[in-house]
């Protein structure tokens, strides 16, 4: 039962998605992406609790933590930032219909 819910509900955000003309395959890459940006954070989160946990950190657990915070602070914070604040008005879609408002929009400018 909950496999066909799942299946339905993914099957209606592909139509939608279909419906606006985007492409699927740039939403799917841009969450990719994302995910992608989101894998050095929770490492860092991963190997900082194992080590709480463990009560004691390991010379590799120390390096991959350090090495961590800083490819987060120094690359990935501004780069995340940019994509959230950039990509929030494609979020919003107050009539619920699985179509962002602003990609409802029509443009009529030229290409």
């Amino acid at each position: 039962m909950i496999k066909e819910k799942l299946i339905k509900t993914i099957k209606n955000a592909y139509h939608s998605i279909r419906i606006a003309n985007i492409k699927p395959t740039g939403v799917l890459a841009t969450r990719a992406l994302i995910g992608l940006l989101l894998v050095p954070i929770l490492v860092v989160i991963l190997a900082y609790v194992m080590a709480f946990y463990a009560g004691e950190i390991s010379d590799d657990a120390s390096r991959v933590i350090d090495v961590g915070i800083k490819i987060v602070d120094h690359i990935f914070i501004p780069t995340v930032l940019t994509a959230i604040v950039g990509f929030l008005a494609l979020w919003i879609d107050k009539n619920h219909n699985g179509i962002p408002d602003k990609l409802e929009d029509d443009d009529k400018k030229p290409l």
